[in-house]
């Protein structure tokens, strides 16, 4: 539930298949509209969470955590519930039917049905939930141009670091009896993506890029050498994780600052967009990591489901983060790319689940000290720094798509209550779009 939850607008997401007979579809298949309340959470404020569904090009089924609402449409519009329950208003209302337990709260779909909502025209309800919706789409379309950029920089990482393509690139035309020039070319092929007539062309046409791309090439060898993690680059080698980074636990207890706004890095801030919550110290009960402004963090829990954050750091003296993080801080702030990298890419998240404690389920942990240490690939320091700089662009530009989808977001919650309370007029409402920031995204 957790997972889904992650997605309060559910619109093509990958989920899990399961096998249903013609009764289970019967009554648990979803419709586009329908709103998804969490039947119980570990916090209270996540019992009664609504979600919508949006839409999938396959069929979708609920589970037994989850209570399916579906309105008659004729005179609701879901979106707008949907808007609704998410208002200070609506998750007042839901308050009053939710159970407290022990270790958990929770509501009942008996209860739930039998809560009395408020009633609006219809053409208002379409007015706030087109106002909102379109906020909302900036900031999905700013995720997905962020997904794929992050999908970019991590095929780059594995080409170069994983798979080794330039390196082989370059045994291959050795053994095919080529040059040093060949295997120059090879490795500028593999770098690339472009064939020998389009470096040609490229040479002519953009000198300056041409002599980089050679430049990057020289810096593979042309020879894999074995080691205990299998063939590696002739001149790489094994080390500890540590060699490179170092595991900061600097220890902060906001709760003592009751007035400060802190930026708090959090799982379900992760969740739900990957930007930072600011909240007052009087808000945080337990005690954070202290955030580093190079830190690269990584979720212990649940590993399986990895989470991978590069913060971009705006407040340095109170950036903080949940203990559910390991935090890595670079040895070197320019290596903090290559770093980032290397935490995201599947050898590294591979090594974490080897690390891990308790029980399959919702609480397995890595053990930090243990990931620290653990044995990576590290090619010659100039070829991490070459990587770095590269890819330092693209992640600014993904720093900036955050912001703006931070401060859309921010934008949205303000109107909500203003919208449905009166104090701001729908045909007041009106605001001019943000293009979503991918210039300069190229490596």
């Amino acid at each position: 539930m957790g997972e889904l939850f992650k997605y309060s607008r559910i619109n093509n997401i990958l989920m899990d298949r399961v096998p249903l007979t013609p009764k289970e579809q019967a009554s648990s298949l979803l419709e586009a509209g329908d709103l998804l309340f969490a039947r119980q959470s570990l916090v209270r404020e996540g019992a009664g969470k609504c979600s919508i569904f949006l839409g999938d090009s396959e069929r979708v089924c609920f589970e037994s955590h989850l209570i399916r609402c579906r309105l008659e449409k004729t005179s609701h519009n879901p979106l707008f519930y949907y808007y609704y329950f998410s208002s200070p208003d609506g998750k007042a209302l839901m308050d009053t039917i939710i159970e407290q337990g022990a270790g958990a709260a929770g509501i009942r779909g008996s209860d739930l049905v039998n809560l009395i909502i408020p009633e609006f025209a219809l053409a208002f309800q379409n007015k706030i939930a087109s106002i909102l919706d379109a906020l909302d789409c900036k900031i999905q379309l700013n995720r997905k141009i962020n997904q794929d950029l992050e999908q970019m920089v991590q095929a780059i990482f594995k080409s170069w670091f994983v798979d080794f393509e330039p390196v082989k690139a370059k045994v291959a035309a050795l053994e095919a009896g080529g040059s040093e020039q060949d295997t120059l070319l090879a490795a500028m092929q593999a770098i690339s993506g472009k064939d020998e007539l389009a470096l040609t062309r490229l040479k002519a046409e953009q000198p300056e890029q041409y002599t980089n791309l050679r430049a990057t090439a020289g810096l593979f060898p042309s020879e894999l050498q074995d080691s205990e993690l299998g063939e590696i680059p002739e001149g790489w080698a094994v080390e500890s994780f540590s060699k490179i980074a170092r595991l900061d636990t600097t220890s902060v207890k906001p709760a003592q600052e009751p007035g400060k706004i802190w930026e708090h890095y959090s799982i379900p801030a992760f969740d739900e967009g990957a930007f930072p919550a600011y909240d007052f110290g009087s808000e945080i009960k337990s005690s954070k990591y202290k955030v580093h402004p190079a830190a690269i963090l990584s979720s212990k829990l649940n590993p399986h489901f990895p989470r991978t954050w590069v913060p971009d750091v705006r407040n340095h003296d109170g950036a903080i983060c949940s203990t559910e993080f390991m935090q890595f801080v670079p040895l070197k702030l320019k290596q903090r790319a290559f770093i980032a990298g290397m935490v995201t890419s599947e050898p590294f998240q591979s090594g974490i689940m080897m690390r891990v404690t308790g029980s399959t389920g919702s609480r397995q942990r890595a053990q930090p000290k243990q990931v620290a240490s653990m044995g990576v690939v590290l090619p010659p320091e100039p070829l991490m720094l070459e990587y770095s700089n590269r890819i330092a662009s693209i992640y600014a530009v993904m720093a900036r798509n955050i912001r703006q989808s931070q401060t859309l977001s921010q934008l949205r919650d303000t109107l909500l209550p203003k919208l449905l309370s009166g104090e701001l007029s729908i045909s007041n409402a009106v605001f001019e779009p943000v293009s979503p920031d991918v210039a300069d995204a190229t490596a």
